[in-house]
């Protein structure tokens, strides 16, 4: 059944078909729309013109890009040579400030090795001062002491020779009285701590000569009161030992006859 619809269908469009195209079937083909072309109006001038006004301005385009390019090629290649003048003008000036600055730390160098040498002399300058200054101070304190015991011993020294002059006058009549009883004389020896004492002798009996024989000797005054007497010269020679004896004497008793005697005895006694 569904068969026979379908068959029915497709009779009746085919027949419908047929009709509608039944009308145009007396229209011949060279009046149909889709065979005829249609008139068109290329202008080959205008387009040649055009042409050639575009070839000028591209012409004139290319011309002015290769101008451009040149130019910013010279520029570039200026500037290139500027760059590299200014690299060589910048390396030159590093190069002199490279060497001025190994000068500076070779100035800076030696000035700090002046500057420490200088503190080191300084140091030593210093430590030769305070040297030199306690030096002083020790030698001050020296010569003040020295002084005090030169002004003691001037000044027992002053008294001792007011002693001794006033004891001289004392004793002037007494050595007086000695010098005419035991036949000698006191002389200056040239030292003021020295005095000489002469012993006059009658000629050797039975001898060739008549003349007065002489014994001498110097005796040392001791500084003090109770300084030691000494004697340092005898002329003729006489046994120290004797001679010591007779200062023993002299220096307990402080009596100037004793030693008067008894160097008068051992000179006897030598020039027999």
């Amino acid at each position: 059944m569904a068969q026979t619809c379908f068959s029915a269908s497709t009779s009746s469009f085919r027949t419908s078909q047929s009709q509608s195209q039944a009308p145009n079937a007396a229209m011949s083909y060279s009046d149909s729309p889709l065979t005829q072309l249609p008139a068109v109006d290329f202008s080959f001038d205008d387009l040649r013109r055009r042409m050639t006004e575009f070839s000028v301005k591209f012409d004139a385009f290319i011309e002015r890009g290769r101008k451009r390019v040149l130019e910013e090629r010279n520029e570039f290649r200026a500037r290139l040579g500027e760059l590299h003048e200014e690299q060589r003008s910048s390396n030159t000036q590093i190069a002199s400030l490279q060497s001025t600055l190994s000068t500076h730390n070779h100035v800076l160098a030696r000035e700090q090795q002046e500057k420490n040498e200088m503190h080191a002399q300084i140091s030593k300058l210093e430590a030769h001062q305070a040297t030199q200054a306690a030096t002083r101070d020790r030698l001050k304190n020296a010569i003040a002491q020295t002084q005090r015991q030169i002004e003691v011993k001037l000044q027992a020294q002053r008294d001792y020779a007011a002693k001794m002059d006033k004891q001289s006058r004392l004793n002037g009549p007494e050595l007086g009285f000695w010098e005419t009883y035991l036949g000698c004389r006191i002389e200056g020896s040239g030292d003021e701590n020295k005095v000489s004492i002469v012993f006059v002798f009658p000629p050797l009996k039975g001898g060739k000569s008549d003349e007065e024989r002489e014994a001498v000797f110097d005796l040392e005054i001791p500084a003090t009161a109770t300084g030691k007497y000494a004697v340092v010269h005898m002329k003729p020679r006489l046994e120290p030992a004797k001679v010591e004896k007779v200062l023993d004497r002299l220096n307990s008793t402080r009596e100037i006859g004793t030693l008067l005697k008894g160097m008068r005895g051992l000179f006897a006694e030598a020039m027999k």
